[in-house]
């Protein structure tokens, strides 16, 4: 057999070196590398201001053909997401809270003032219906972004300001619509038609109650009580819809939580509890829902006969419900002192597994509840883990640079393959991968973001290259190859 020439060898050599390569390791993640691009420029957004109590928006309608912000010239401007043009606006004065309707046909903002609802269509931005707010606004996390708020963000920061709109008080069916009367009395409206189907009276309402709690919590977040000037805040204006918008709980700082029955308006039932009670979660078939009280006590309850099923921490190992794993096997609750995030059996109350290492200040489960993500205190070599929700496996972490914040926002892509986040209102925003790899830093970014429900869209508030101009951005990710890296296997990552 003839001997090769010496170069023809090497290269014969280095190409199987690279086929080995390529199938033993793993594959490559290229950090810093576009895996999106800038579909439109959205030169109507207006940013977040704390200091105006001024919320920013990025919504997208559940089809993903219209994107909300928050404009410069009206309290939501709504563009087409496939053109990048403008479609309509919608001005409330301010505007607290905001949702497409689900065939993106409507949508409902909420006014901070009274609480009224607006009802436009899309397409046009004509007014549909007003459904009027019902009484004097006594509740500072309700004007702060719209009922049941502080709810939504329950397990997560806490922040004293919100610095999103919140979503406005309609059933996941959308076939009710909650009014707040006063934080004890409400109401439900009729989404289709607007009109008035019962009257929820939760409670007594004591107006000098409500202020006195409102201005003791401000006072706890000021002076470093965290835990409970957080609980305090957090009293008011917390009702929730169950999933399938068969039921509403009402919990508001009183010891006696209530559960409503929306097809008929009765009362179902009064859980019994021996403190306070401000948190809720539903679990995802509404069977069970869980509570935590100002003791620091979680408890589940069966929503079909209001009993108590088990409880969970005392006032030495206080707790507040997160929210549920997918498979609903477990309750996840959210120390408020030292010690990690724990999942407990809803049926008995036994530990059944923790995040060891956790120790999160926060917690922000995916969409579907299958994974999450931590912060944890006081830990300045860890930005943040991403874990199992169903197994407490850990499975990635994401180092903190020197310097660098605590993340004060996350938002999962709905598949769970990537999480966008950013350690300031503005800050850029960067997307890691759910095994914690740096994908990518969208540059001139800032929040608020959103996924598409497809997730092949994201919408951020940002700048102008080199300039203080506000404006926002609607990225793509890519779903094939960009054609200068057809030979990095960019798909495979």
């Amino acid at each position: 057999m003839p001997i090769l020439p010496i170069q023809k060898r090497r290269i014969i050599l280095a190409g199987v070196v690279w086929f080995v390569m390529l199938a033993v390791l793993p594959t490559p993640i290229f950090s810093n590398e576009k895996i999106a691009v800038v579909r439109h420029a959205i030169p109507e957004f207006r940013d977040i201001s704390v200091w105006k109590m001024r919320p920013g928006l990025t919504r997208f309608s559940p089809d993903g053909r219209f994107l909300a912000v928050s404009g410069k010239t009206a309290d939501v401007v709504i563009y087409d997401t496939e053109l990048g043009k403008e479609v309509s606006k919608v001005d409330g004065q301010p505007f607290s809270a905001f949702s497409f309707s689900p065939d993106g046909r409507y949508m409902v903002g909420q006014r901070r003032g009274d609480q009224a609802l607006y009802i436009y269509e899309t397409e046009s931005g004509t007014l549909i219906r007003e459904v009027r707010g019902m009484g004097k606004v006594g509740s500072l996390s309700k004007a702060m972004g719209g009922a049941g708020l502080i709810n939504e963000l329950n397990g997560i920061f806490n922040p004293l300001t919100v610095l999103e709109m919140g979503r406005a008080p309609v059933s996941n069916d959308w076939k009710n619509v909650l009014i707040n009367k006063n934080d004890r009395e409400f109401a439900i409206a009729d989404f289709a038609t607007g009109d008035h189907r019962f009257d929820v009276d939760h409670a007594k309402f004591n107006a000098g109650l409500e202020k006195a709690k409102i201005g003791l919590a401000i006072f706890g977040l000021i002076a470093g009580a965290g835990n409970a000037g957080s609980l305090l805040l957090g009293s008011a204006s917390n009702p929730q819809f169950s999933p399938g918008g068969k039921y509403l709980l009402i919990t508001s700082g009183n010891k006696n939580p209530t559960l409503w029955n929306m097809e008929n308006g009765e009362l179902m039932s009064k859980f019994t509890s021996e403190a306070r009670i401000f948190y809720s979660r539903f679990k995802h078939d509404e069977a069970l829902v869980a509570t935590s009280d100002f003791d620091g006590i979680t408890r589940t309850w069966d929503t079909s006969s209001g009993e108590a099923i088990a409880s969970i921490g005392n006032k030495k190992e206080k707790g507040v419900v997160a929210g549920w794993n997918s498979l609903g096997s477990a309750v996840l609750v959210l120390p408020l002192g030292k010690g990690d995030l724990q999942a407990f059996d809803p049926a008995t109350g036994a530990l059944l597994y923790s995040f060891t290492g956790s120790a999160p200040s926060g917690t922000v489960l995916s969409d579907d509840s299958s994974m999450l993500v931590t912060v944890p205190k006081k830990n300045k070599a860890i930005l943040f883990q991403i874990w199992n929700a169903n197994t407490g496996e850990l499975l990635g972490t994401v180092p903190r640079t020197k310097k660098q914040k605590p993340i004060i926002s996350f938002k999962w892509h709905p598949n769970n393959s990537m999480i966008a986040a950013t350690d300031g209102i503005k800050k850029n925003i960067h997307v890691w991968n759910s095994r914690g790899e740096h994908l990518m830093e969208l540059s001139n970014t800032s929040m608020p973001m959103q996924f598409s429900r497809d997730g092949r869209l994201l919408a951020t508030g940002g700048v102008l290259a080199n300039t203080k101009t506000d404006t926002g951005y609607i990225w793509e990710f890519f779903t094939t190859p960009p054609p200068e890296r057809l030979g990095q296997n960019f798909n495979r990552r």
